[in-house]
């Protein structure tokens, strides 16, 4: 092999190298997103609380028992009647200026309001996550215009907000 043929090779490989890299990276909310959109519809408690950051668990409270109850009383009743998969008709990505969050608005056929999906990269490298009462708190807002009602009967006392903290819901 020539000399040029293998300096060509490199190169080619380092840019393919970089390129993959970086398309891994880009595409790794999405994969997070299409990852919980599956558990939602399937009802999978288990998968829907692994996909919780940490600090939702410890300081907001958000057990197993809590993902199930609001999907049982409040989400499922809402994916059936206004959400249903088979709507779904676009997914907008909205990147917040911070690298470790991301928005992803759900456009459905016939709804003037998007679902929203707030994905955040919480500080302890654990991958990205979707804070489910943050989740539960924007949808709730976005359908009644008064999410903390709705959160408090649910049984939660806090939301967990992208950047690791939490805030307590006001009436």
């Amino acid at each position: 092999m020539t000399r040029k043929r293998l300096w060509t090779l490199v190169v080619t490989a380092a840019v393919a190298t970089a390129v993959g890299v970086w398309w891994w990276q880009w595409s790794a909310p999405y994969r997070t997103l299409t990852a919980f959109m599956d558990a939602l519809y399937a009802g999978n408690i288990t998968t829907l609380h692994a996909l919780t950051p940490t600090h939702e668990q410890k300081l907001a409270g958000v057990t197993p028992q809590l993902v199930e109850k609001t999907y049982r009383q409040f989400l499922k009743p809402l994916l059936e009647q206004r959400f249903p998969h088979e709507r779904l008709m676009r997914i907008q990505r909205q990147n917040s200026g911070h690298r470790r969050e991301v928005l992803f608005y759900l456009w459905f056929q016939g709804e003037q309001h998007p679902l929203v999906v707030y994905l955040c990269r919480p500080p302890d490298r654990q991958g990205w996550r979707v804070p489910f009462s943050y989740f539960v708190w924007l949808t709730a807002k976005g359908e009644y215009g008064r999410a903390t009602p709705i959160m408090r009967q649910l049984g939660y006392e806090k939301v967990a907000t992208t950047d690791g903290g939490v805030f307590l819901l006001q009436d």
